[in-house]
């Protein structure tokens, strides 16, 4: 009897908690989720990102010159950035056969070295873009949270690598996510954003972007692009350009 009792009053005691927890969950402001998850990411010393892409390739437009364009489209990138402003990017692009490319960026200045392993050389490759807007006050991710459209807490039961997660669904003015994606793609139609943050420490772990744009085709899979932020203040793992 006494067992039973015990059973009985720690399933009662789990019980509570996750109902707790439950109702805790349904009070959260889903801005506010989020814009303490950017806060801890603008106080990380350094976090790493990848995006990959899936659904209907987005074309977008390189120049080497200023002058001669070249279409291609991103299939994936991987990158670390450091505070205050350093960022190291290495895409995977298809310019009718997939190549790689590789972006040191310090503050508003530009190294590219293409295809990957060859001798770095400066240019400004995305006009405007500076490293310390994907963190700065009133701009990038700060930007986004201000700007989303009637942002709400989604009842999925989602995880992000086995770790529960609050999962926010918003839409947005495209240009609003051009400075997550490193200026690579510029939407001018909505998309809609769903954000990962994960449960037990509120670190932001991923996010994913959809294009609302309409295709030619209505058969066509929507364009996403497929954000992750993991490893926050791991040190250094790539070699700048020379001086």
């Amino acid at each position: 009897m006494r067992l039973q009792r015990a059973v009985f009053l720690i399933l009662f005691f789990l019980f509570a908690v996750s109902r707790a927890a439950l109702a805790q969950d349904e009070g959260a402001d889903p801005r506010a989720l989020l814009a303490e998850a950017v806060d801890q990411l603008q106080q990380a010393e350094s976090f790493k990102l990848s995006i990959s892409q899936s659904g209907r390739p987005y074309p977008l437009e390189l120049s080497f010159d200023g002058v001669n364009f070249i279409r291609a489209s991103l299939e994936s990138a991987a990158a670390q950035y450091l505070k205050p402003d350093e960022l190291y990017i290495s895409a995977l692009l298809r310019i009718v056969v997939p190549l790689s490319l590789d972006i040191y960026s310090l503050d508003d200045r530009q190294w590219i070295s293409f295809p990957s392993g060859a001798p770095w050389f400066m240019l400004p490759a995305f006009e405007g873009f500076a490293v310390n807007r994907l963190l700065a006050s009133d701009d990038g991710l700060e930007y986004l949270v201000e700007n989303l459209q009637e942002p709400r807490l989604v009842e999925d039961g989602a995880t992000v690598n086995g770790s529960a997660a609050w999962h926010i669904q918003a839409t947005t003015a495209g240009n609003v996510v051009s400075s997550l994606l490193f200026g690579f793609i510029q939407p001018s139609d909505d998309v809609r954003l769903d954000a990962y943050i994960n449960s037990g420490d509120g670190l932001l772990a991923s996010m994913d972007i959809t294009m609302l744009e309409p295709a030619a085709d209505p058969a066509v899979e929507a364009a996403v692009w497929h954000i992750s932020f993991t490893e926050y203040d791991a040190p250094r793992d790539f070699a700048p350009p020379s001086p």
